[in-house]
């Protein structure tokens, strides 16, 4: 059974995939725009990680497009957007995504900027050309927004959160018609905790942004101080200090030198520093292909004693019929580290996937995960999600089948060697239906049988949707998890849940988000409901 408090309104930062950021409405007239390519980075669930964002003209709400072979198989919403990465919803797919994957999108890119650039800046069009992109001359652009979620948990002890919440984003590109420009995130949330007997409540204010970039007037060049993200370097997160990075034709640096925030209170601290460098090749934009190489040094560094030193290592290659994608961390050791290793290097974080296709319509794909957490940005975990992730660390390979760009089939085998679900295997079927009859109407099944020295047992899941003219989007989802555990020969345990999501767009600058779900369990039974409203400027 879900804790009540998986589903949070405060964000978390994700250190492998996206960041939650400054986010824009869309283009104004003055605005010009481009075909830009980017690459998928992460699935979990729904959620598809890309690795571009506000830097590179993408926004909040904007549509993206994922293509294999020369083929669309996927149409993707984004949802939340930092200056250098994004999350998405799936709209839309007609086959299974692989990270690797690539997409594209219309950027938005102010008129004058681009002019004004033309000569020093080629245009970015490589998914791994990451591109100051300012959106318009002297304007800022952003979302205001309120949130409320409630959840109630009853069981043999009684208990409910609340938590209404604002946030306000905003992202300002050559401000006054100079070279400045800002990023602002600022969340906050009363949460309201409850039993049957007590009860407590707690304000909390957030700044996950507050930067102000200064963007080279002679070349491709951006410098950024206060709370950011690092640009090339996901391992790092959020940092207070001042970053350097440039892209040119067939080449990428850049550096950076801050503290971490305080963990608890995301307050200033200087407990530990940090300090880091980067150097990409890539392919120049117009080539056929894509591929980078990107590589990187972090250290971080405590009031007595090294925190950790590391070496970042990440690769990528698209073509029509094959996609690799990897990331490599490799620690070393000096000091207490070394002592507790015995070594000097400890190679860590070792991500790798490859995806082949075998003609238009099959493909196979496998790959390789030990990385020991993946935080992401999310407000809701279900049991899906939540099986997934413990499933995440491993070993697995599969096929994907799609025909006449409305059914899909695949197959997965996984051999899992750590997280909550210790050394076990899975077996996963999934088929589905998109874009079927003039409202849009989809359906997705899922079956999964698992076994393992802790858990033995089966996972089903299904979904209906309805899109009628793209205005707005309902989904009604649910499922079963039936867990044996053969160690201690307890009785079986059987979860089930239920969820509809609504989501609809008020002209083009109000968005509504309504959503309930439950869930009843050996423990009890929890119910969620969650509504947000937000305009964007």
């Amino acid at each position: 059974m879900m804790s009540p408090m998986t589903w949070r309104l405060s964000i978390v930062i994700a250190l492998a995939a996206v960041f939650p950021g400054s986010s824009g409405a869309q283009a104004r007239p003055a605005d010009s725009t481009r075909v830009s390519w980017t690459s998928v980075t992460y699935l979990t669930g729904g959620s598809v990680y890309l690795d571009a964002g506000t830097k590179a003209g993408l926004a909040e709400g904007a549509r993206v497009e994922v293509v294999r072979g020369g083929l669309v198989i996927a149409e993707l919403t984004v949802a939340y957007v930092s200056s250098n990465r994004s999350s998405c919803t799936i709209v839309r797919s007609s086959q299974s995504l692989a990270i690797g994957d690539s997409a594209r999108f219309t950027a938005i890119v102010p008129r004058a900027a681009t002019a004004g650039m033309a000569s020093a800046t080629p245009d970015a069009s490589s998914a791994s050309t990451p591109r100051t992109a300012p959106r318009s001359t002297g304007s800022l652009r952003g979302r205001i927004g309120a949130r409320y979620f409630q959840t109630r948990y009853q069981s043999s002890v009684s208990s409910s959160v609340t938590q209404p919440a604002l946030d306000v984003r905003i992202d300002g590109q050559q401000l006054g018609g100079t070279p400045l420009g800002l990023t602002i995130d600022v969340r906050a949330n009363r949460t309201r905790r409850a039993t049957q007997s007590s009860q407590n409540q707690a304000a909390d204010t957030r700044v996950y942004q507050a930067a102000v970039h200064l963007d080279g007037t002679m070349g491709p060049g951006r410098i950024t101080l206060g709370r950011q993200f690092a640009t090339a370097l996901s391992p790092v997160g959020l940092f207070d200090g001042v970053a350097a990075d440039y892209t040119w034709r067939h080449t990428g640096a850049g550096l950076f030198a801050g503290s971490q925030p305080d963990a608890a209170t995301f307050g200033y601290s200087s407990e530990i520093r940090e300090y880091g460098a980067w150097f990409r090749l890539h392919n120049a934009p117009g080539e056929p292909g894509v591929w980078s190489l990107t590589t990187g040094a972090i250290g971080s560094y405590g009031r007595d004693a090294v925190n950790r030193e590391f070496l970042y290592v990440q690769g990528l290659f698209v073509n029509r019929a094959l996609s690799l994608y990897a990331s490599q961390e490799v620690d070393y050791n000096r000091g207490w580290k070394a002592e507790a290793e015995s070594t000097t290097t400890t190679p860590t974080a070792t991500f790798a996937t490859a995806r082949l296709a075998l003609g238009p319509d099959l493909s196979v794909h496998a790959g390789y995960d030990n990385r020991r957490s993946v935080r992401l940005y999310r407000d809701f975990l279900s049991p899906e999600l939540e099986f997934d992730d413990s499933f995440r660390q491993g070993t697995w390979a599969g096929t994907q089948l799609s025909l006449a760009g409305h059914f899909m089939a695949g197959f997965d085998a996984r051999t899992s060697r750590g997280g909550t679900s210790g050394a076990s295997d899975s077996w996963t079927a999934s088929a589905g239906l998109t874009r079927l009859t003039p409202i849009g109407a989809g359906i997705r099944l899922r079956a999964t049988r698992y076994t393992g020295a802790l858990l033995d047992g089966e996972l089903r899941s299904a979904s209906l949707e309805f899109q009628p003219g793209g205005r707005f989007r309902l989904d009604l989802n649910g499922g079963t998890r039936r867990d044996v555990r053969p160690l201690d020969g307890a009785a079986p345990t059987t979860l089930r849940w239920l969820g509809a999501d609504f989501d609809v767009g008020i002209g083009r600058s109000v968005y509504l988000t309504l959503s309930t779900y439950q869930e009843r369990g050996a423990d009890g039974r929890m119910m969620q409901h969650f509504g947000s409203l937000s305009y964007r400027f």
